[in-house]
C-alpha cells in the first residue's frame, strides 16, 4: 500500500479506535492489531484492497473468517479510506 493518503487515513482510523502504531511497526501488523486478525492475513487484504478488489473479495483472499474480525465497521472504514485514495491517485 503506498499511497500516503492511504497510509495516514488507516493511521487516523485506528487511532480514533485506541490503538496506537508501535515504533517500526509495518502497517499491516498495526491493522491485524487493530482488527484481530494475524499480520499475513492483513497483509495479502490490505494488497487486495489496494489493487481494487471488493472487501469482501479481499476478505476470502486473505483467508479471513468475518466473523473472527474483532471491528467490522472498522473493516468497512478502512476499505473505504483505501478505495477513495484509490480514486484520487486514479484522476
Amino acid at each position: 500500500m503506498g499511497s500516503a493518503e492511504a497510509i495516514k487515513g488507516v493511521n487516523d482510523l485506528l487511532r480514533e479506535r485506541g490503538i496506537e502504531q508501535k515504533p517500526n511497526e509495518r502497517l499491516a501488523d498495526f491493522v491485524a492489531r487493530g482488527l484481530g486478525i494475524r499480520a499475513q492475513q492483513a497483509d495479502v487484504m490490505l494488497q487486495a484492497m489496494h489493487s481494487g478488489v471488493s472487501v469482501d473479495e479481499a476478505v476470502v483472499l486473505a483467508g479471513i473468517d468475518r466473523a473472527s474480525i474483532r471491528d467490522s465497521d472498522l473493516l468497512t472504514r478502512i476499505a473505504r479510506v483505501l478505495g477513495s485514495a484509490l480514486g484520487h491517485l486514479a484522476r
